[in-house]
């Protein structure tokens, strides 16, 4: 690379990750006879899990095979109990909560086997002496995070290790007791890709805030915590996703108050730090990572000056002078929101378009954003991308305005767009899962600034 602006740069860098092959296939997925059905995680060799309303109007949890379309609804802990859908591991081993009894306990579960929907999902228990326990998502190696709440209603942060029922717990950065720590409580955000995984989030501090860490696996099986610096001069930090050279992403408060997006290098010291788009640009946008892929290459949304929505990717450089990110564009709308980047560079999210609507889009480092296109309706929503960059699964409307799943791929070059088919609807016997608030809306309510960060409707 000659010497040239930080664009080329970027887009010099990404273009390295681009895949070159043949065209992938774009599937609506078989549903369980209802009139509502949604993909929400996809694994490396295309196995998707979601959720489908039965032809009795209940919803399910919904395993579609890598080799097929037809939908398998996985039972619960008791006969028609209600379950959600969390993700799916590299082995094809499924995630998620279900209800048991008549006061509608919620308990975390993995189903093992997801292919044989005869068999009873396994109960992960909470922490000796705990109340209660719920899962929250699960990795490649089908290791689960989740929360155990203790009786007086504390939450913390644990793990199920895969082939492991009990918990374990994570500590809490402060002070040892009887003293009393400047946390309150703990949350995890991303998981590294192994059994025992690096383990990445943020907890509350006491006098309000909020404080990056990291929890490492140790010898003896458990797990020690550090906090991440913050950006020199700046306070509230989250750690939001980590890859598997042990790089973290997140986001901090600089020294004025604006959010900014940084990822931290395992040898430690102060993080990288993109805080506009373009750099000169910086002052009064608000600037939020959103994921981290395995060559380090950082994506997320930020605020423009003017308050618009829009989505970026960055390859740090380490070197402040150099830090800037690469806008995404958009589909002719006022609003792009990123949500995840596989390894091959792949980025997907929604974005509005000319006519207002929720439009699903993938931008690859050889292409410009593009249009996923619908199942014949108004709507798209692409939930994940495999981490190979393979398969993308979410969700679109048809003519009628039913929402069906879908999958696309292997994708090896250029990723098409949905086309309405006739397509078998697989009724087998088994609420919807909720994605939950984009991360920066949770963040923005940890510091309590919704209205200068997150403007409504944006």
């Amino acid at each position: 690379m000659k010497h040239c602006t930080p664009y080329v740069l970027h887009a010099t860098l990404l273009a390295l990750l681009a895949p070159h092959a043949s065209q992938a296939d774009a599937s609506e997925l078989g549903s369980l006879g209802g009139s509502r059905c949604i993909a929400i995680d996809v694994n490396n060799a295309g196995a998707a899990i979601g959720q489908c309303r039965t032809t009795e109007g209940d919803f399910a949890v919904t395993y579609w095979a890598s080799t097929s379309v037809a939908a398998m609804a996985l039972p619960g802990l008791e006969f028609n109990g209600p379950c959600t859908a969390l993700g799916i591991s590299g082995n094809d081993v499924v995630t998620g909560n279900c209800e048991r009894g008549e006061d509608g306990e919620s308990f975390p579960v993995r189903w093992l086997t997801p292919s044989l929907p005869s068999t009873t999902p396994q109960t992960l228990n909470a922490r000796t002496g705990d109340d209660r326990a719920e899962a929250t998502f699960i990795n490649a190696a089908g290791t689960v995070a989740g929360i155990s709440t203790s009786p007086d209603g504390t939450d913390h942060p644990v793990l199920w290790k895969s082939g492991q029922i009990q918990a374990t717990s994570l500590p809490v950065p402060g002070l040892l007791p009887p003293l009393l720590s400047s946390i309150t409580e703990c949350h995890i955000t991303a998981l590294g890709v192994a059994i025992a995984p690096a383990v990445v989030g943020f907890c509350d501090l006491r006098q309000g805030g909020s404080l990056a860490v990291k929890w490492t696996p140790t010898t003896s099986g458990g797990y020690s915590v550090a906090s991440l610096p913050r950006i020199p001069g700046g306070s509230n930090c989250v750690a939001v996703a980590v890859n598997p050279n042990g790089y973290i992403a997140g986001t901090c408060e600089d020294p004025v108050g604006d959010l900014a997006a940084v990822r931290w290098r395992l040898s430690g010291g102060a993080p990288a730090m993109l805080r506009g788009l373009p750099r000169e640009a910086a002052v009064g946008q608000q600037v939020m990572a959103a994921d981290i892929n395995a060559t380090g290459t950082v994506i997320g949304n930020y605020y423009t000056s003017d308050g618009l929505q829009r989505g970026f990717v960055w390859v740090p450089t380490d070197d402040p002078a150099t830090e800037d990110g690469l806008d995404l564009g958009t589909l002719g709308g006022a609003v792009v929101r990123v949500q995840q980047v596989s390894d091959n560079g792949t980025i997907i999210g929604t974005a509005e378009s000319p006519q207002g609507a929720s439009a699903g889009f993938a931008w690859s480092p050889s292409s410009n954003i593009q249009d996923l296109g619908t199942l014949g309706g108004t709507y798209n929503h692409p939930a994940a991308i495999s981490p190979n960059g393979m398969w993308i699964v979410g969700a679109s409307t048809i003519s009628s305005g039913q929402r069906l799943a879908y999958r696309i791929g292997p994708i090896q070059a250029d990723i098409p767009k949905l086309v309405r088919s006739v397509s078998p609807k697989i009724i087998s016997k088994g609420l919807i899962g909720l994605a939950g608030l984009p991360f920066e809306t949770a963040w923005c309510a940890t510091l309590g600034r919704e209205s200068t960060h997150c403007p409504g409707g944006r």
